[in-house]
C-alpha cells in the first residue's frame, strides 16, 4: 500500500534528481497534486534513520514528521524548486499553485513545509530566483512568506504569524 498519493495526470521518470513528476495531463491551478503520508516520528527519531529515509521525510510540526515507506513511492518524488508549481494545502496536500501544462515537472519550494534543518541540500533547480541553499530557515526570508502566503505548512503559518505579531509591537514600542 503506498503511503502517499500522486495525481493520476503526473507520471514519475527518472530525472536529473532520480525521479521526478511530471504532468501526463493538464492541471489546473487548486487541484490536488499530491498527498504525503506514513508514519509520524520525532526530531530523534528521524535522526536514527538513513540518509534515504530522511530525505523523503517531511516536517509537519515542530517536532514531528512523517515519514514514508522503505522504497520511494510515487509522492515522494515532487521535487524542490525555488520557482515551484505547487504549493502546500495543510499539512499533507500539494496543490498546483497555477495551471501546469504536459511535460512539465511537478515541483514545491520545501521552504513551506521545512522547518529544521533535518533536509538542507545545495540547490540546482535552475530558477532565476535559485537561493543555491536550501536551509530549514528558509521560510523567514520575507519574499517567500510574500510569495508562498497561503501555501505554508500549518505549524510555519503559525510561526510566521508569531514573526509579524512580534514585530509589530517592537514597531509599536519605538513609537
Amino acid at each position: 500500500m503506498d503511503a502517499n498519493f500522486l495525481t493520476p495526470k503526473a507520471r514519475v521518470r527518472a530525472d536529473a534528481t532520480g525521479w521526478g513528476s511530471y504532468a501526463v495531463e493538464a492541471i489546473r491551478a487548486g487541484e490536488t497534486v499530491a498527498a504525503f503520508g506514513g508514519r509520524c516520528v520525532s526530531r530523534s527519531t528521524l535522526d536514527q534513520l538513513t540518509p534515504n529515509e530522511r530525505v523523503r521525510g517531511i516536517q509537519i510540526d515542530d517536532d514531528l514528521y512523517l515519514v514514508g515507506a522503505d522504497s520511494t513511492t510515487p509522492g515522494d518524488t515532487v521535487n524542490h524548486s525555488c520557482r515551484p508549481n505547487c504549493g502546500m494545502n495543510g499539512g499533507v496536500l500539494l496543490v498546483a499553485l497555477r495551471d501546469i501544462e504536459p511535460g512539465e515537472a511537478l515541483t514545491y519550494d520545501y521552504a513551506m513545509s521545512n522547518g529544521s534543518d533535518f533536509n538542507e541540500f545545495e540547490c540546482g533547480c535552475g530558477a532565476p530566483s535559485c537561493r543555491r541553499k536550501v536551509t530549514g530557515s528558509d521560510w523567514m526570508l520575507p519574499e517567500l512568506q510574500l510569495a508562498y502566503r497561503g501555501s505554508f505548512s500549518p505549524y510555519l503559518a503559525k510561526r510566521i504569524a508569531k514573526l509579524v505579531v512580534v514585530g509589530a509591537e517592537r514597531r509599536a514600542f519605538a513609537l
